[in-house]
């Protein structure tokens, strides 16, 4: 396997400040960006059997947004995107257990209603293994599971990264749509808390005999499933690139028939790489960042960068997913394709606190001069990051035809 493209940071810096300079000239000048669902990169229409996928990162439980009177606010700049697809998909950064009060950091506990909220906005698969899962042990994990079980039987959703039992294997949850099976497995290389292991779907990559298990597993769904989406809750925190295992194991999850490797935890962006595996696209998101949060409330609009100011930047990572039918019309290699990446920023609005809005909208309204220069740095940013893709290339040690 060879290893992906270096990726240099002064060049990106560099570049960052020239377009942040140049949207500072183009708002002076009266621009106001594009708001729409293409606004940044270019959009299309998916064949009858692909599936249109849309991946974000964290949702957190800060007390600032648990104090929300209103939860359906976080969602109001995505809720349009998320009725069109035929999946999305977001990281529940907490426990959910309903008879103990709901608290932020460093312990969180979330409220069945703050979940209901995601899922009426058009989140329907969830990803529950991550570091702060077992905060309440196992008594919590199982209310967690109850509590996502019950709204699966309601809502429809999906969710995976909890064992059904303690010490059971590590399994797919298996979604059918539009003529797909869909395996989707959530994993996290770490926990606060420790005995989770036995409980929640706890990875250490770190460990050879550990990854090797794990990557084992995924070549027998690569066979049994036609699109395998592996979710992984790991990394370095608040740094913009991928450190050298995580990437390692994200191309080997890759090499071993994961078509989508979907990262969270760091809670900042990280570059989004193309891998091709011979004939297929696959597609890794080494970090998609926070979604809902209140980590900015810590920043000074006077410092645009550093550790705060990217906590608050995300984007909507829409994914098209299709593939080659062979002349007897069974199904052949998987290609991703990342169709747009409408992209966001947290906005502390004096009504309705801490919410995700488009950098569009944001910037045609009225803001402190301050303000609007920090957001502007900020957009340049994101911009960088989503518009820069990687490709690097990986020879399978394991392939074979899709079932």
């Amino acid at each position: 396997m060879r290893s992906g493209p270096r990726w240099g940071r002064n060049s990106r810096v560099r570049g960052v400040f020239s377009a942040a300079a140049l949207c500072l000239l183009l708002f002076q000048s009266g621009y106001v960006l594009p708001t729409g669902p293409g606004a940044v990169g270019s959009g299309g229409s998916p064949p009858d059997d692909a599936l249109l996928l849309t991946f974000v990162g964290d949702i957190m439980h800060h007390d600032q947004n648990a104090a929300m009177s209103d939860y359906r606010r976080l969602y109001d700049a995505v809720r349009a995107d998320l009725a069109q697809d035929d999946l999305s998909f977001a990281n529940v950064e907490f426990p959910v257990v309903p008879d103990k009060a709901p608290s932020g950091y460093p312990l969180f506990n979330g409220s069945v209603s703050y979940v209901r909220a995601a899922v009426a906005a058009g989140f329907d698969v969830f990803s529950l293994a991550n570091n702060h899962t077992f905060d309440w042990g196992p008594a919590g994990v199982a209310a967690t599971l109850r509590v996502f079980d019950e709204l699966s039987e309601a809502d429809g959703i999906h969710h995976n990264g909890i064992r059904r039992a303690r010490m059971a294997p590590i399994e797919p949850t298996v979604i059918h749509r539009n003529g797909w099976s869909v395996a989707f497995v959530s994993i996290t290389a770490l926990s606060n808390v420790r005995g989770s292991a036995p409980y929640i779907h706890l990875v250490d990559y770190a460990r050879a005999e550990e990854s090797e298990s794990f990557l084992a597993l995924v070549a027998e769904w690569d066979a049994a499933y036609d699109l395998v989406i592996i979710g992984v809750h790991g990394g370095t925190e608040y740094t913009a690139e991928p450190d050298r295992r995580k990437a390692e194991f994200f191309r080997e999850l890759v090499e071993r028939g994961a078509d989508i490797v979907w990262g969270h935890h760091p809670h900042v962006l990280q570059p989004v790489e193309i891998v091709r595996t011979g004939s297929s696209r696959k597609l890794i998101l080494h970090s998609t960042g926070n979604f809902v949060s209140a980590q900015r409330r810590y920043q000074r609009p006077e410092l645009p960068l550093g550790r705060w100011a990217p906590t608050g930047d995300t984007a909507l990572f829409s994914v098209r997913v299709s593939r080659m039918v062979r002349p007897d019309g069974s199904h052949g290699a998987v290609s991703v394709t990342v169709l747009r990446t409408p992209l966001l920023t947290v906005h502390e609005d004096p009504l309705h606190g801490f919410v995700p809005r488009r950098f569009g909208s944001l910037l045609g309204e009225p803001l402190p001069l301050a303000w609007r220069a920090f957001y502007l740095a900020r957009y340049a940013v994101t911009r960088s990051f989503v518009n820069n893709r990687r490709e690097s290339f990986v020879a399978l040690k394991i392939s074979g035809p899709k079932k």
